[in-house]
């Protein structure tokens, strides 16, 4: 649940700062993603530890 809203804060983020680059849509979907990634592997590292 986390890492969904993580990745949409981010995304959001990233949409309004790119937008003054030309470059919004395309960075907030490599971020998000980054981002999902990012939460995915650590909630595969906390079920290992358990």
């Amino acid at each position: 649940m986390i890492s969904i809203i993580l990745m949409v804060i981010v995304a959001l983020i990233v949409f309004f700062f790119g937008a003054g680059m030309n470059e919004a849509m395309s960075g907030a979907i490599l971020l998000s993603m980054i981002t999902g990634f990012a939460c995915t592997i650590n909630a595969i590292e906390k079920n290992k530890k358990k």
